[in-house]
């Protein structure tokens, strides 16, 4: 098909039209003075899908910046939900490489290249990072090649898109908005006894200090004591939840569907990744409340499933912490 450079507007324009009125948890006017924000984009746990929940991505709106934390599968489309222009995301933050956090920054930098972006992007992550830009670079190429046939001669993509690992705890990123730092947290239990020690895989929380808000994001964890002074004083507290009597029934559930009734160590050795590698509502709650936070925003709803009750997810937060705690819906916005 010939290009269309009118049928490529309208594609555009609906693309960036499809924005709604993102739900608020705060007081109109509150979100509406604020300098920062916190929109959570998507907030199913794990590699799941539900009608109810996007993958995991939270976005950090700071005036007229859009920091993106984590790219699960459908990004792109909650972002438009939420009223937030993808052309503004110059800097992505990876918690962890797993495909839920990670499926689609790719795709979100190859319709930025697409729709004619020339300025740099940059994903911040653990190791593996900068091989993940090298492979989506390539899976853009075939596009690339036959997008640049009757459009104008634009920078290659390998120009604009960069990626960095992240070695170590520290500072990852700063400008004149917001100072980004990273924390070790402790979400590979298991994988850390099949890798060589210094190959073991890192999962990263992030602390964001702007002008007038500190957002913490917890990544994927288990209990992590080095939490409490990373979160210390945090206005908000963006954590990830598990119940484990509702994911051990919905396990039961699935296994029972499969053929044979499945098996029964995938059973435990899943049980036994959440209950190491998550993090319960009632340590979340002592954990904010050790912190001093001012807010806790439960997200990454483990197992998740439509009609899991709240309580299930904020009683054992409140037990232990006294301040306001809000499970979070997809483009909730903070």
């Amino acid at each position: 098909m010939p290009f269309n450079p009118q049928a490529t507007r309208l594609l555009a324009a609906a693309v960036l039209g499809a924005a709604c009125t993102a739900a608020t948890a705060q007081p109109e006017a509150e979100v509406a003075t604020a300098v920062t924000r916190v929109v959570t984009l998507g907030t199913q746990g794990g590699p799941l899908t539900t009608s109810r929940r996007a993958q995991p991505s939270n976005a950090v709106v700071v005036g007229d910046r859009i920091y993106l934390v984590d790219a699960g599968n459908g990004v792109l489309r909650q972002l438009a939900q939420a009223g937030l222009d993808y052309r503004r995301i110059d800097h992505i933050f990876i918690t962890h490489n797993h495909i839920d956090h990670n499926a689609d920054w790719g795709t979100l930098m190859g319709l930025q290249w697409t729709t004619g972006r020339s300025t740099p992007v940059t994903v911040y992550g653990p190791t593996g990072t900068e091989e993940m830009l090298r492979g989506y670079l390539q899976y853009l190429e075939p596009h690339a090649r036959i997008w640049a046939e009757g459009t104008p001669p634009r920078r290659p993509a390998r120009e604009v898109f960069a990626a960095r690992d992240i070695g170590k705890a520290g500072l990852v990123f700063e400008d004149g908005k917001v100072s980004v730092t990273a924390a070790v947290v402790c979400h590979f239990h298991f994988t850390a006894t099949s890798f060589p020690p210094d190959e073991v895989p890192k999962a990263f929380a992030y602390r964001f200090e702007t002008k007038d808000r500190v957002v913490v994001f917890s990544g994927d964890t288990g209990v992590c004591p080095a939490l409490v002074d990373f979160a210390r004083g945090a206005d908000v507290l963006v954590h990830e939840v598990v119940s484990l009597r509702l994911f051990a029934e919905s396990l039961r559930r699935d296994m029972a569907s499969r053929p044979g009734g499945g098996n029964p160590s995938v059973f435990d050795a899943l049980l036994r990744h959440m209950a190491e590698d998550h993090t319960s509502p009632e340590d979340i709650g002592r954990l904010a409340s050790a912190a001093g936070v001012k807010r806790v925003v439960l997200t990454h709803f483990t197992p998740g499933g439509d009609s899991d009750p709240e309580e299930a997810y904020t009683d054992g937060v409140r037990r232990h912490f006294t301040g306001p705690v809000v499970a979070a819906e997809d483009l909730m916005s903070f």
